[in-house]
């Protein structure tokens, strides 16, 4: 009693309202790996209610992607995250899926956290049409190439191994043609292969083989989209 509070406060602009300064103003996101997005990225120009961070553009709304928890290679060990898988023994009977299907354009991006050197050929990346949650595991073959690409609604190929590095963090996807792209790290997409069924759902599909024995599933970069 008897202090003047008011004294302390100091006054305010012309119009009752204080702007923070720019950088305060903005979140800053940041990825599995522990990356700020850009701000373009994750800035909304229209009311906040119409920002959605786990929904693509068309309203659907997408969930992390993690591995599939029943479907998959005898050898394969999984976090109880279901983030990172590892092959226990041995270099095959390591085929596993994604535990919803993919986007079209969605990027499955993956870290090699292991790198077993005694082994030859790398990682199998690509697709399915079938729904993992129906294959039995004791059914699937050693190999995604040649022995599941042989089959209807599989479709893989085998990184090149000098991509097949500790660390490296491996990008793939589809689009509406049916065409797969790749990137590793930050290089830009390249074609890796064709002819996928786009008019069905789509799992992913990663082989732990040969040198690579442990990946980890990483987050989407852009995940935040503006509904306009």
């Amino acid at each position: 009693m008897g202090n003047n509070l008011s004294s302390t406060i100091p006054a305010l602009p012309r119009g009752g309202q204080t702007r923070l300064p720019r950088f305060q103003q903005q979140h800053h996101i940041k990825d599995s790996i522990g990356g700020t997005f850009p701000s373009s990225s994750h800035r909304c120009h229209h009311k906040q209610k119409h920002c959605m961070p786990i929904q693509q553009c068309g309203g659907l709304v997408i969930s992390p992607l993690l591995f599939h928890p029943h479907a998959k290679g005898s050898q394969i060990i999984m976090d109880t995250t279901q983030k990172a898988v590892k092959r226990q023994a041995s270099f095959c009977n390591a085929i596993t899926f994604s535990n919803r299907p993919v986007v079209i354009h969605e990027q499955v991006r993956l870290k090699i956290t292991k790198k077993q050197c005694c082994w030859s050929g790398a990682l199998r990346l690509g697709f399915t049409s079938k729904d993992p949650s129906r294959i039995n595991p004791d059914t699937l073959p050693k190999y995604a190439c040649p022995d599941l690409v042989s089959q209807s609604g599989f479709w893989a190929k085998a990184l090149p191994e000098e991509f097949a590095n500790e660390g490296n963090i491996i990008a793939f996807w589809v689009d509406k043609k049916g065409r797969v792209f790749y990137r590793v790290n930050d290089s830009g997409a390249m074609l890796f292969f064709s002819g996928v069924r786009t008019t069905d759902p789509l799992w992913a599909l990663i082989d732990v083989y040969g040198l690579t024995r442990g990946v980890e599933l990483l987050g989407k970069r852009n995940f935040i989209s503006c509904f306009h």
